[in-house]
This record gives structure tokens, C-alpha cells and sequence, in this order.
């Protein structure tokens, strides 16, 4: 049997929200339980989690290989977000250098998980991925969110 085992962010997104019920839906985030997924979900829902990035996409520039790859992936690259949130290493940083480090890592991942990312931090992501929320995501690691 040939079973799709996704390698990005946005590809287990899908398949959460082309699952039919809640119990599916628990399942493929159990399934592909990482530190990425647990960050991404964290940082969206968490409100104690503040971004120190402006609001809204900035212009960056999708990068993709011809075979459809981007230069990294954001199971790489959630080690970063503390550069972008309040209380984190970001703080040390002037705004202007913390803003192109968020650039880089949008310009360096998959498009789709750079739009993730974007909906991460003005904490719209249910709106990109309705079938994700906060309740969702309590049932699965209930301790990751702290309000």
C-alpha cells in the first residue's frame, strides 16, 4: 500500500480539513504529531503569544525550485518564531532586522506554508483552515494552549 505521508505543514492542514468528522480530524494531528504542527497550532490560537511583525502578508517573493520545492520547510523553520514574538530573542533585535529575518523565512519555505504562517500570526488561521480551532487542537494536547 502506497499511504501519502505529507512533508509540509500545509499538506497536513488539508488533510485535516478534508477529514468528515472530529475524530478524523484528531486522528491525522496525532498521526503527524511534530514540533511544527504543535508551534504553528500554539502560536495561533494561544493568545498569550503576541507577534512583533506587522500585521498582513509583506510583499515577498515566492521562492520554488522546478520541481515544485522551496529552499526549506516550515517543520525547519517554527525554531525561528521566537525572533518574532514578544518576550523572545526578537526582542534584542531592531524592528528593521527582526522584519527581513521574517521575510527570509516567508521567502524560504513553501508558498502555502508562508501563507500559513501570515494567518499564524494575525491569528487568522480558522479562516484559511476552518476545520482547525482552538477546541480542536485542546482535544488533541490538551496543556499546549494556555488561554
Amino acid at each position: 500500500m502506497n499511504k501519502f505521508k505529507p512533508t509540509e505543514v500545509f499538506e497536513i492542514f488539508d488533510l485535516v480539513q478534508k477529514a468528515e468528522t472530529k475524530e478524523e480530524r484528531i486522528a491525522i494531528l496525532k498521526e503527524n504529531n511534530c514540533l511544527a504542527i504543535r508551534d504553528v497550532l500554539r502560536a495561533a490560537f494561544d493568545d498569550t503569544i503576541i507577534f512583533t511583525v506587522p500585521p498582513g502578508a509583506p510583499p515577498f517573493k515566492e521562492t520554488l525550485s522546478t520541481e515544485g520545492k522551496s529552499p526549506t520547510t516550515l517543520m525547519r523553520s517554527t525554531k525561528d518564531f521566537t525572533y518574532f514574538v514578544k518576550r523572545g530573542k526578537g526582542d534584542a533585535l531592531k524592528q528593521t532586522r527582526r522584519e527581513t529575518l521574517f521575510l527570509r523565512m516567508l521567502e524560504g519555505i513553501h508558498p502555502r506554508d508562508a501563507a500559513i504562517v501570515i494567518a499564524m500570526k494575525d491569528k487568522k488561521l480558522q479562516e484559511q483552515y476552518p476545520a482547525l480551532s482552538k477546541e480542536l487542537v485542546k482535544a488533541v494536547w490538551p496543556d499546549l494552549i494556555l488561554s
